[in-house]
């Protein structure tokens, strides 16, 4: 139930190479639970230290769309997916895309939804469950993008967990979210066991978690 590898790729990185890191993700092949079989190559070269990043605003909104991949199963699950994505996000048949893989990387099936913002992409994925309809795993991942697309968050839970730990590395950042999960809580705990800076988490009461990371030997 983990974030994918586009979500890696497309919301991630940018934001790890903002902050210096010199680090490319390729996609070699799927993989669906229970299979498994899925590989991703990571190419990361050395550099300078990572700088700290703030992210204060995600932007306009500059391109939105819907993929939904399908491995060894019928074309009419993706379809049925994309159509209910179609209704609840009024989007245009142009931003629902067809996304068919070869069987033997099945079966499986999973919806993206890309929200990309001037600043900052965000990528919510619902998978495909046995007994679970195509209509239900869409309603719950549009229900998680309207979510977002409607709070002045910057970043979604998924994203602020991964943030934590490079920008405590680079010794200070901060940014918006739409939640303070209990996994990025006890993420944040962890870190703070390890390296010296202090993560704290302020929700301002309207929908917004304000996250800030401070190198603790400052002061």
């Amino acid at each position: 139930m983990s974030p994918p590898f586009h979500f890696l790729q497309r919301a991630f990185m940018p934001l790890l190479h903002r902050m210096g890191a010199n680090v490319d993700l390729q996609l070699n092949r799927f993989g669906f639970y229970p299979a498994g079989g899925g590989e991703i190559s990571a190419t990361i070269k050395a550099g300078g230290a990572l700088t700290p990043m703030h992210l204060t605003d995600r932007g306009n909104l500059i391109k939105a769309y819907a993929e939904s991949y399908f491995a060894g199963l019928p074309s009419e699950i993706a379809e049925r997916e994309l159509a209910v994505v179609k209704q609840k996000l009024a989007w245009t048949d142009e931003q629902l895309l067809l996304r068919s893989i070869p069987k033997e990387q099945g079966p499986g099936n999973a919806l993206l939804l890309t929200l990309q913002h001037e600043h900052v992409t965000e990528v919510f994925t619902g998978f495909g469950e046995k007994g679970v309809s195509a209509e239900t795993v869409a309603k719950k991942t549009c229900a998680e993008a309207s979510k977002y697309l409607a709070s002045a968050a910057v970043v979604d839970t998924y994203l602020a967990d991964q943030l934590l730990l490079p920008m405590a590395l680079a010794g200070g950042g901060s940014f918006t979210t739409t939640e303070w999960s209990q996994h990025a809580a006890t993420n944040a705990e962890v870190i703070e066991m390890f390296l010296p800076v202090v993560i704290r988490a302020e929700d301002s009461g309207d929908g917004v978690v304000k996250v800030s990371i401070t190198n603790s030997c400052n002061g």
